[in-house]
């Protein structure tokens, strides 16, 4: 006889869990209650293929009938009667389980679940949401605490990118998010992802007793578990490390100082590229043409690697960066209409020119808001890193925060983003370049302990005043900290076409 069709099944006579194997249908073999032997059954259903006959709300793993139907679980039932898979509703799609296994799957087959699964919540109606790993835990959860408060499953512990960032704004409205999953590899990088999102209002509940709450409560354990939940704990990510195992996976796991090269030949000799895990600051005066190394950097990243890039331009409309973008793919200057018009180059060519080089979501710009505290640029930066998936995120420039929050504090203002900026670059992995402005003495405007912070310093250098163009049009590096590779000194040149606004590696 061929091998099973299906193994790990619940055996349909002695009801034993994961010892089954189906062979075709109505036939199997029992590893477990039954003693060994084979099982014939006219009573074997398909549950993928399989219409119900009818449905029932009662005795489903420990949950009250009316908590079930509440959460909108529901086991499918076929024309004798008997059980053969649970669905559960969510929004926009239907999930099926196969009664006697663990298979599942989806009414709409392709159809990406973005949604939590449970009764609507508003948020103005409770401080504190909790959060399950599956269908059954969430019922049981909100039947162990008597109904009290609002609980939802997440679709999978593979939740991603897309997931948080619909659901983010839901999630912030609450004060508190408490995690009440598995804490196995998936479980935790599900929690450890909603972390990093929403870092001051997460908890857990610690369920070292059970597997999940579903086993509480048909352990008959519901009360325990109403207490265990009812006294969450903040979640303190793994920032202690001790043993050899540990050792071993962070060298595996873990590449310090990433980079992308520029594709400036002589800078990247020196720096090796954009690099993540800390702050880098561009320094020099104002009007040396920061922000025009600024578009090169970021266009290069964009066509010769895979990051996403979060833009943060606080001195020009959005359309301005755009049409930059636009200008460095078409190679013609399309900076403005006119010049777009000049150059014989149509609104619809510029609009397709920005598009390709943007690539949708990975470039994400975003901005500060009118009467946004600066220190608020702490929290857009972690948005676009760990929402929407930025590996490298670009402000220009950061005096501008000072002069929002007022220069009389702009010492300490500017000195709190840096140690914070260069905290979230570390500890989620990303790069963060900032433009600076320099003092006549070559130190940062306002707060030289921004240099403090860096990990990579570059000062550049132009001759604006000269009346020869190519000088003037030639911006030279210098790289003055280099922690992650050390190499300091003169960095190459750029040089800037007045015709087509493009950057280009110039050789001195």
């Amino acid at each position: 006889m061929e091998g099973p069709v299906k193994t790990h099944a619940t055996c349909p006579e002695c009801g034993s869990k994961d010892a089954f194997s189906w062979y075709e249908k109505g036939k199997g073999y029992c590893h477990g209650g039954c003693g060994g032997k084979w099982i014939v059954t006219e009573d074997y259903i398909d549950p993928k293929r399989k219409e119900p006959s009818g449905f029932t709300y009662n005795d489903i793993r420990g949950l009250d009938p009316k908590i079930a139907e509440r959460f909108g679980i529901v086991i499918h039932t076929d024309e004798k009667g008997k059980p053969f898979r649970y669905a559960f509703k969510y929004p926009n799609n239907t999930k099926y389980r196969g009664y006697h296994d663990k298979t599942f799957w989806f009414k709409e087959a392709g159809i990406r679940i973005l949604d939590f699964f449970g009764p609507p919540v508003n948020p103005a109606s409770s401080k504190r949401l909790y959060i399950t790993e599956g269908e059954f835990d969430a019922a049981s959860l909100y039947q162990s605490m008597d109904s009290t408060w609002p609980v939802l499953s997440l679709p999978s512990a593979s939740i991603g990118d897309d997931f948080v960032k619909k659901q983010y704004d839901f999630l912030n409205s609450f004060q508190e998010i408490v995690y009440a999953g598995e804490l196995d590899k998936a479980g935790k990088k599900a929690a450890d992802r909603l972390y990093k999102a929403l870092p001051h209002k997460f908890y857990y509940i610690p369920l070292t007793k059970w597997k999940d709450a579903n086993e509480a409560i048909q352990a008959g354990d519901q009360a325990e578990l109403k207490w265990t939940a009812l006294r969450p704990q903040r979640w303190t990510p793994d920032n202690f490390f001790c043993s050899d195992n540990q050792i071993e996976a962070i060298l595996k796991e873990e590449n310090p100082y990433e980079y992308v090269p520029t594709g400036i030949e002589e800078l990247d000799a020196k720096i090796r590229g954009i690099v993540k895990g800390g702050l880098t600051f561009l320094m020099a005066p104002p009007g040396s043409g920061k922000t025009e190394i600024f578009r090169k950097l970021e266009t290069d990243l964009l066509q010769n690697s895979t990051a996403k890039v979060g833009l943060l331009h606080m001195e020009e409309q959005k359309s301005t960066t755009y049409r930059a973008m636009a200008t460095y793919k078409l190679g013609i200057n399309v900076r403005t209409k006119e010049d777009a018009a000049e150059n014989k180059i149509s609104e619809e060519e510029v609009i397709k020119a920005a598009q390709e080089i943007a690539q949708g979501d990975r470039t994400i710009v975003f901005e500060m808001k009118s009467g946004d505290d600066p220190m608020e640029i702490v929290n857009y930066v972690r948005l676009a890193a760990s929402v929407y998936g930025a590996n490298y995120v670009f402000v220009d420039h950061v005096q501008r925060l000072a002069y929002m929050g007022g220069v009389e504090g702009a010492t300490n203002v500017l000195t709190k983003v840096a140690s914070n900026l260069a905290q979230i670059a570390k500890e989620l992995n990303i790069g963060v370049i900032m433009i600076s402005h320099i003092n006549e003495d070559g130190h940062t405007k306002y707060a030289k302990s921004l240099e403090e912070e860096a990990i990579m310093l570059i000062k550049i250098e132009r001759d604006k005043e000269s009346t020869d163009e190519e000088i003037s049009n030639t911006t030279q590096f210098f790289v003055t900290k280099n922690r992650p590779f050390s190499k300091l000194g003169y960095a190459g040149a750029v040089y800037y076409d007045p015709k087509t606004t493009i950057i280009s590696e110039a050789k001195l």
